[in-house]
């Protein structure tokens, strides 16, 4: 039998009555199906128009989806069908293993006509009075001091708003919702960001391993400026930034400001400490938020969570949209121990946590669902055989859609899936997590979604034997540098995994180390990158990060700066006598590398051992266009060329082949054009163009 290693170097591989009104609904396929299954009197209904103290009927629905869940709680497969409107589901609504069908006739909670059902985690904020001029006296805007509005919460009933932590990425407290948007808690500056580069108090030791060094304290440095005088602390004053390295923000609470010497002191500690520890002259940029004075452009907002009251300065006219504040502090969706359940053409909103989170289920859907709003990730699927389907996750605290399963130390595949799926505009507090969608463990798949406007990358994935194809990416890694939009790093254990056909383009270049379309970082090994497109993103198309056994085959690069970058850090990184987690041995270890099982599916990694482990041996770069790439391959200090096999690369400059990019279309690249790329280049497998992207 071939192993997968070797293999894959060759060949990469109706109309219903609802009680007290009728809602007029269309159904096709799957959608009759079930509602012939309703009327048999399996199902239940769900209406706003509906009273829990009726049973659940077509013609007398229940009014709340808690009360669906109840009373389907061990009856086995059925569907919970909700009407058109708004459901608030203020505490979440929890699934266990009772709510499980079976695989042909799953448990479903679907709508009734697609995205016309909500799941609210929100209550609804009305009774605006204009700002008193004592109460607008603080803030800056002259202009905010007759426009902004404020909602006394607690005399509508709303509970005590929770505190703010010192140190956070994503905090899960209440935000404000217009419409169907977030607004801003008040920020300064309005857009960007400011930048200090003079450290008063790191807090830190010195690097003691590479990056990391002992944080003994919040640290300080000097403003830019004099902003903060008009600030009262005493309020709380919050910013977010980058304190010490570009690729790790956070939000921390500002302790004091010395008007006089200009130095403020942070509140809660960094975890790297203040100021880079080998660049004294780098700028670290941050901005203010949930700052009273700030107050003062349309769509910003302050919630004064000592008397629980709202300012607001609306986008628009009130009456032209609802004001919501978020409430629900957990997933408003949380199923763990469930067999197929579907949850279907839903929306799901306006939460402090997640949308979904479903824990050790089995053979679970979630399909054309719209998941928004949320205060952390929109949707976690962990067991077997998962699927995200169709689905929309937008405006999330932090990450898109997240998919676990399969055994790595067995190869079992999880057969989990994501495919179809838009997933932008992701990350508004947590940058460093807000990725489009990661995947873990082992033999999953990641096809035909679209990802873009993310702070980090589109994507990062651990583990083995993942295929991660027919991706269209554009508009990530907007904040952050060393940064890959397909991202996975530091293990030699994780190969197998199959990254081809994905389109990805439109990536500024960044400073420090960039931004990079597939990077495999910190001596990550065994992966095959195959059948890409890359055009204009970033600083390079791909790194191998002083990692082994890597596949660079019949990619297409077009117009980057940098083709393939290969370093050797493995000297500088790799740890073999301590519990690190750069000790790439120990990780493979744990797995058992050298069982029957790994040895033959995983030679090369079997004799890492006996052939110079941490340097960068076995890496294949073949048959890659290169279009444009002012530096087609940067080999590193430290990188002997004959380690690599390299052949069959083609490079050539743009002026050979007129109106491949065309700056006037919204695509820029002339995509049909690419098989001419291809046609004289021996060997070179033709990339599915058509395919890529949801259907």
């Amino acid at each position: 039998m071939q192993s997968s290693e070797s293999s894959l170097r060759q060949s990469a591989a109706g109309t219903i009555n609802l009680g007290r009104g009728i809602v007029m609904a269309i159904f096709f396929g799957a959608a009759a199906i079930g509602l012939a299954r309703a009327a048999a009197g399996a199902d239940f209904f769900v209406a706003p128009g509906g009273n829990d103290a009726q049973p659940g009927t077509r013609e007398q629905p229940f009014a709340t989806v808690e009360k669906a869940l109840s009373a389907a709680a061990g009856a086995g497969p059925c569907t919970i069908w909700l009407a058109p409107g708004e459901y608030c589901v203020e505490n979440g609504l929890r699934l266990d293993g009772r709510h499980s069908g079976a695989a042909d006739r799953p448990f479903e909670i679907r709508g009734i006509e697609p995205r016309k059902a909500h799941l609210s985690g929100a209550r609804i904020v009305s009774g605006f009075r204009p700002i008193s001029p004592e109460e607008a006296k603080p803030l800056i805007s002259a202009e905010a001091r007759e426009k902004v509005v404020v909602a006394d919460l607690k005399a509508l009933g709303f509970p005590p708003l929770a505190d703010l932590p010192d140190a956070h990425r994503d905090h899960g407290r209440e935000e404000v919702i217009f419409g169907d948007e977030p607004m801003q808690s008040a920020r300064w500056p309005n857009e960007g960001f400011v930048e200090f580069d003079e450290v008063t108090d790191s807090g830190a030791s010195g690097v003691t391993h590479w990056v990391e060094r002992e944080v003994y304290r919040p640290g300080a440095f000097r403003f830019p400026g004099d902003r903060p005088k008009n600030w009262d602390f005493s309020r709380g004053v919050w910013l977010h930034g980058f304190w010490c390295y570009e690729w790790s923000d956070e939000v921390l609470k500002a302790a004091s400001y010395d008007a006089a010497s200009g130095e403020l002191r942070l509140a809660a500690k960094h975890r790297y400490g203040v100021g880079s520890p080998t660049n004294k002259k780098a700028k670290h940029p941050f901005y203010a938020l949930h700052v009273f004075e700030e107050l003062d452009r349309p769509g910003e907002y302050y919630l004064d969570r000592k008397n629980n009251r709202l300012y607001f300065w609306p986008p628009r006219d009130l009456s032209a949209a609802t004001v919501r504040l978020t409430l629900c502090r957990r997933p408003l969706i949380r199923a763990d121990g469930v067999k197929h359940l579907v949850l279907r053409d839903l929306v799901i909103e306006n939460g402090c946590d997640a949308g979904i989170v479903i824990t050790n289920g089995h053979g679970c859907r979630v399909e054309n669902c719209l998941v928004r709003n949320t205060g952390r990730q929109g949707m976690t699927l962990a067991g077997t055989e998962m699927v995200a389907s169709r689905c929309e996750v937008t405006a999330t605290g932090g990450l898109g859609i997240t998919i676990s399963g399969g055994d790595r130390k067995t190869l079992t595949p999880g057969k989990c899936v994501i495919e179809h799926c838009h997933v932008h505009h992701v990350g508004r507090w947590n940058w460093e997590g807000g990725r489009c969608a990661t995947m873990y463990g082992c033999g999953n798949r990641m096809a035909n979604n679209l990802f873009h406007h993310a702070p980090t990358g589109a994507v990062s994935y651990g583990g083995n034997e993942h295929l991660l194809e027919l991706n269209s990416v554009h508009d990530v890694c907007i904040h952050y540098a060393d940064v890959g939009v397909f991202y996975t790093g530091r293990d030699w254990a994780s190969r197998g995994n199959v990254v081809r056909w994905n389109f990805v383009r439109g990536v500024a270049p960044k400073g420090g180390f960039g931004a990079q379309a597939f990077y495999l970082d910190d001596c990550d090994s065994g992966d095959f990158v195959i059948g890409n497109i890359v055009f204009r993103c970033g600083n390079r198309a791909v790194v191998i990060g002083g990692g082994r056994d890597n596949v660079i085959r019949g990619n297409i690069f077009i117009d980057q700066p940098i083709g393939v970058h290969v370093d050797a850090r493995g000297p500088r990184g790799i740890v073999f006598d301590r519990p690190d987690s750069w000790n790439l041995l120990a990780k493979c270890q744990q797995l058992e590398y050298q069982s029957p099982l790994w040895r033959q599916r995983y030679p090369a990694l079997a004799r890492v051992m006996d052939e110079s482990p941490v340097m960068p041996l076995g890496n294949v770069i073949r048959s890659n266009i290169m279009i444009g790439v002012r530096l087609p391959f940067d080999l590193k200090k430290g990188v002997d060329p004959a380690w690599l096999d390299q052949a069959d690369n083609v490079e050539r400059p743009l002026s050979d082949y007129p109106g491949l990019i065309n700056d006037a279309l919204p695509t820029k690249l002339d995509l049909k054009q690419l098989p001419k790329l291809w046609a004289d280049v021996p060997g070179f497998e033709p990339i599915p163009i058509d395919r890529i992207g949801p259907k």
